[in-house]
């Protein structure tokens, strides 16, 4: 189960890293369509230029693992369950600190004198931001099933855990409430 987080976190990091090396290199002088695809099907193979898109599906095939794994984590402990969610979250800070860092650079570019930012901009953050939320989705279902076994156990009430649940689909606030998870499990020990 570690050694899964571990392995999310890391496709997590790769996958914009792959799909921007996935992007067809073109001589600037070449302004042809026909061109650009050729070059993308010679570097990409059949997928050609649509290659680095399929890349950016990674965070749904993660979501969609997760789920499976919480669901079948029947006989998995609790604290198992809130560590790899502490590892994945922890971990994964660096990741949104610097997607927001480039949300904002996307956003000061909308106002240089280059007109193509105006319409460019918007695309890119709409992107970093629907990305950024699909890879926090991600990691809700290994909390959510930390909490549905926490309150079988009669370790959280609740109301506790619907608002920690609530909690996990929120930036910056799923990592303060898995904070408080793990402050309490301590404490329940």
């Amino acid at each position: 189960m570690y050694l899964w987080a571990l392995v999310y976190v890391a496709l997590t990091y790769g996958y914009p890293v792959i799909a921007f090396m996935t992007l067809p290199k073109v001589d600037e002088s070449v302004n042809s369509q026909a061109a650009y695809d050729a070059a993308a099907k010679a570097q990409n193979g059949a997928l050609g230029s649509n290659l680095p898109f399929v890349f950016f599906l990674i965070p749904v095939a993660l979501f969609v693992i997760n789920v499976i794994i919480a669901i079948a984590s029947k006989g998995t402990r609790r604290r198992v369950l809130l560590n790899c969610t502490r590892i994945i979250k922890y971990l994964l800070i660096p990741f949104f600190i610097a997607g927001g860092l480039l949300c904002v650079a996307f956003f000061l570019l909308m106002f240089t004198p280059v007109v193509i930012m105006v319409f460019v901009s918007p695309v890119v953050i709409g992107v970093l931001c629907v990305m950024g939320y699909v890879t926090l989705l991600g990691t809700v279902p290994l909390m959510i099933a930390y909490l549905s076994k926490s309150v079988k156990d009669g370790k959280n009430g609740k109301l506790f855990s619907l608002l920690i649940g609530i909690l996990q689909f929120f930036f910056m606030a799923d990592v303060i409430g898995t904070i408080i998870c793990a402050i309490k499990e301590r404490k329940n020990q």
